[in-house]
């Protein structure tokens, strides 16, 4: 009964955020972009982030190989988009994902099942002519790279070793990481709590670091699930908390751009759709969706407050279950001009 009464306390708390929260709005332009994979025909894949320049990054799957692709818009040209394939290093099957793409052209992600090493998991940053550089932080299994800033430095994930000596894996094995290019030095960064799993993927000019926690008892079930920013030594908790594994409304920052502005969507888990939202100076603002957009996913976002993102639209009914149809689309949504 008490865990119960916790519950509800929870919610009401994140309801009443919420309903603040949405008191103001952000209106933006929505354009549908779905990326055409070279060589694929009829297949498209969808937005991870954008630059400043509207570069865009996404991954695709060609013959069960994880690529990643980076798209240019090309305005005066009878082509849509310079695309441009790759995994990697370089290396054939090396299975990547590609997360974050700064202003520069750097691309921050991960690989994985690399020739030199077919069990570990490894982050790289690529430069916009595509040289590369693995990221492995000292002692880990695995490391992910998930963003990185306009000056080069990046943010992500490590997972140590297993142990026997301290309950479940949430509680201990992983970490955050800040990687200097500078100084070429890795940073350990972890949320100030006990048995608290903790990923980072975002980071901005200002050094702030946008992440996630989630504290566990000792077999690995939830306590508490939240975002945070951190900068200079201090995390702050703007956000509302996740109530996803207990069956509630949810959180979920997505990125942040250099002002400090963060975008990310808010899911009622009460039969209403996901819904979008803008932190910004302290406040939150409701971004509406066009009409007959279900919202999926959000991506990056860049420096003049664009952002990526995918959604559905119901286009037919199952005629045998009965069952909605759904068409799956990425988009770009741009700041609507002040009038």
């Amino acid at each position: 009964m008490k865990a119960l009464y916790s519950i509800i306390i929870g919610v009401l708390i994140w309801l009443a955020a919420i309903a603040t929260a949405f008191a103001a709005v952000a209106n933006y332009e929505f354009s549908t972009l779905d990326v055409p994979i070279p060589g694929q025909p009829n297949r498209f894949a969808f937005p991870t982030d954008i630059n400043d320049d509207g570069t865009i990054l996404t991954n695709t799957t060609i013959n069960n190989l994880a690529e990643a692709l980076i798209v240019q818009p090309k305005p005066r040209s009878n082509t849509k988009f310079k695309s441009t394939l790759f995994s990697c290093t370089g290396i054939p099957f090396a299975d990547t994902v590609a997360f974050s793409i700064n202003g520069k052209g750097q691309v921050a992600g991960y690989c994985s099942d690399t020739p030199s090493a077919p069990s570990k998991q490894y982050g790289f940053v690529r430069d916009r002519n595509g040289n590369y550089m693995l990221l492995d932080f000292p002692g880990a299994d695995g490391t992910g790279a998930f963003g990185i800033s306009d000056d080069g430095k990046v943010t992500g994930q490590f997972y140590g070793p297993l142990r026997n000596d301290h309950g479940g894996a949430l509680s201990y094995r992983f970490h955050c990481f800040i990687w200097d290019n500078k100084s070429q030095t890795y940073t350990q960064l972890d949320y100030p709590v006990e048995n608290t799993y903790v990923s980072c993927f975002s980071i901005n000019k200002r050094g702030q670091v946008l992440g996630e926690y989630i504290t566990v008892d000792l077999d690995n079930n939830y306590l508490e699930h939240g975002f945070f920013i951190y900068e200079n030594g201090e995390f702050s908790v703007p956000f509302p908390l996740s109530h996803d594994f207990e069956g509630g409304p949810s959180t979920y920052p997505s990125d942040m751009n250099n002002d400090g502005t963060v975008v990310g969507l808010v899911s009622p888990n009460d039969g209403t759709g996901n819904r979008l939202f803008l932190y910004d100076d302290g406040k939150f603002y409701d971004i509406p969706l066009p009409t007959g957009w279900i919202l999926t996913d959000t991506g990056g976002m860049n420096n003049g407050g664009q952002f990526v993102g995918q959604y559905a639209v119901q286009v037919g009914i199952d005629p045998f279950f009965g069952w909605p149809i759904f068409q799956h689309h990425g988009f770009v949504a741009t700041p609507a001009a002040s009038k």
